[in-house]
């Protein structure tokens, strides 16, 4: 996709921000460090 013919904005709610909302996190940056004890509180979801 030529950037220079179209350009555009994503909005979206992707899983990880809806985690962040019901369990009141701070941070999304949380889900990305693979730290195992955090992630795995989600094993559930």
């Amino acid at each position: 996709i030529n950037p220079d013919e179209y350009s555009g904005f994503a909005f979206g709610m992707g899983i990880e921000r809806i985690v962040m909302l019901l369990y009141q996190m701070g941070d999304i940056r949380m889900f990305f460090e693979n730290d195992k004890r955090m992630l795995e509180q989600f094993k559930s979801l």
